[in-house]
């Protein structure tokens, strides 16, 4: 007589108990491979960071060269920091009445393999008595440059979004960089890691309004390469981008 399985008799006939016990054994094995298959094919995170809910105090020059930054001295040296204000906006409002002049700030750290941005907090900043003035470095041309990489919002590159890039951060970025945030050159290096370059227009002027159509897309970039401090810097003319594919 064929087994024949009642669903308020319990227990149910032996053959039915072996096939679903090798129907949940098959399931389970299945699920586990899927999730070890999905988990090797994650690609590592970069060690960017974004100091949320951590409000540090920073003194320093204020440039905005193209873009708002805070010029910190370090002895015979100096750090330089990309601004940004809260959110999807740049910090050019929070700090245009001390460009070029000594001052305070409140903000939040963004870092990511040596390059570091801070988040302004509004209504902190304030022009201080002119202090030891931070050493500005000259500007090294490094001369004409041809560089394939991917146009990134500064912000969510460097910490506040990880990985901060690729077509599935496209919407992000765009809005960051038309807000205000700087725009960088996301470019691999020969190990495998990347670095953010700064872009700037051929006469060193806020490009970012001129991106909305090269963002998140892998482009060649021919310009005249920078060494800013720490920094690099493409001065570039928006129309000499072009899309890879």
């Amino acid at each position: 007589m064929t087994d024949f399985y009642v669903g308020y008799h319990d227990p149910p006939p032996r053959r039915v108990r072996r096939f679903q016990r090798a129907v949940a054994a098959l399931t389970l094995a299945a699920g586990v491979a899927a999730a070890l298959i999905a988990a090797l094919g994650q690609r590592e995170l970069p060690a960017a960071a974004f100091e949320f809910g951590t409000i540090r105090g920073f003194e320093g020059l204020v440039v905005a060269d193209p873009y708002p930054s805070l010029i910190v001295p370090r002895g015979t040296t100096s750090s330089r920091y990309l601004l940004a204000g809260p959110g999807k906006a740049g910090a050019d409002a929070l700090v245009e009445a001390v460009v070029g002049e000594w001052a305070g700030l409140e903000g939040t750290l963004v870092y990511r393999d040596g390059q570091a941005m801070i988040q302004v907090e509004p209504g902190s900043v304030a022009a201080l008595p002119a202090a030891d003035y931070a050493y500005v470095p000259p500007d090294v041309d490094l001369g004409d440059a041809y560089l394939e990489g991917e146009i990134v919002g500064s912000k969510c590159y460097l910490g506040v979004m990880n990985p901060g890039s690729g077509i599935t951060h496209r919407a992000c970025a765009n809005v960051c960089i038309q807000g205000g945030v700087p725009p960088l050159l996301e470019v691999r290096r020969e190990d495998g890691r990347s670095e953010g370059i700064i872009l700037a227009g051929a006469e060193g002027e806020a490009i970012g309004s001129r991106l909305a159509e090269l963002v998140a897309t892998p482009v060649g970039v021919t310009g005249r390469l920078v060494r800013r401090g720490s920094a690099l810097l493409l001065h570039v003319d928006p129309a000499d981008i072009r899309r890879l594919r």
